[in-house]
């Protein structure tokens, strides 16, 4: 099975484990790199102290030494917070996830339960969403670009250059994510729910709204989009399906209180 079964049943918030993960890697990549931050204090020390000593004795040079002392320590500030494209990815997938974690709180209120960062056994899911319309996997992207959608293909293409974009290719994975989830919750339950996967993007993306088996909505529509989907789950259901998710999932304190199946609406 997929969800790690084991994992302590807790709420977890949205992109917690993104932004874990950014930390962890930096901090490693600034032990194995601290042999070159200590050589670029070298070089930049001699450089201060001469600047400083200069506009101490004249003082027609003391903006300059001002000026000099700012550059260095902002040369090495910004080159310790300058970790490599893939780990700052980490940072960017965080901050994705945060975003739909906001846009989703107002559902919350209309009857919607939110589930955030559940472990799997490859990476993680990022959100599970249940409510009147459904039972929904989100994986969240924050995407540089202009976005448009073909089917279950993405492309995104640079602003600034639009003849060079790359293609996500990795729908199925979250695909089968979804399918392995409702695997989960019909073996603690014997419920069989769909679970719709969702690609959640945030970005320059004009279709809002694209995709066939695998949705793509901008997240500044999601809770909208969400709402407006057709009655899945009988009324008074949607609880009792909450908890099957969290008991399948392993993740959240529910204590179960059904343990007949769950039938839901054609």
């Amino acid at each position: 099975m997929l969800v790690d079964m084991s994992q302590p049943r807790r709420s977890r918030k949205a992109g917690e484990g993104a932004a874990r993960k950014y930390e962890e890697l930096t901090h490693a990549w600034l032990r194995r790199n601290r042999g070159r931050f200590l050589g670029l204090a070298f070089v930049l020390a001699p450089l201060v102290i001469g600047a400083n000593l200069a506009g101490a004795r004249w003082s027609s040079l003391r903006w300059g030494a001002g000026l000099v002392t700012g550059m260095a320590i902002a040369m090495f500030v910004i080159a310790r917070m300058s970790p490599p494209h893939w780990i700052e990815r980490w940072q960017d997938g965080a901050v994705g996830e945060q975003w739909t974690g906001r846009a989703l709180h107002e559902l919350e209120s209309h009857g919607w339960r939110i589930f955030h960062d559940l472990a799997a056994s490859h990476g993680n899911i990022d959100h599970v969403v249940v409510g009147p319309g459904g039972v929904f996997l989100l994986d969240s992207k924050l995407w540089a670009g202009s976005v448009t959608v073909d089917a279950d293909s993405a492309v995104v293409r640079r602003l600034e250059d639009p003849d060079v974009y790359w293609r996500f290719t990795s729908p199925a994975h979250v695909k089968g994510l979804a399918v392995e989830v409702s695997q989960a919750i019909r073996a603690s339950t014997r419920a069989t729910v769909w679970v719709t996967p969702v690609i959640v993007v945030w970005g320059e993306f004009a279709q809002v709204v694209g995709g066939d088996k695998c949705k793509f909505v901008h997240g500044d529509a999601l809770a909208r989009w969400l709402s407006d989907q057709p009655a899945r789950i009988a009324p008074g259901r949607v609880e009792q399906i909450a908890e099957a998710v969290a008991s399948a999932m392993a993740d959240l304190d529910v204590p179960p209180r059904w343990s007949r199946s769950v039938r839901l609406w054609s």
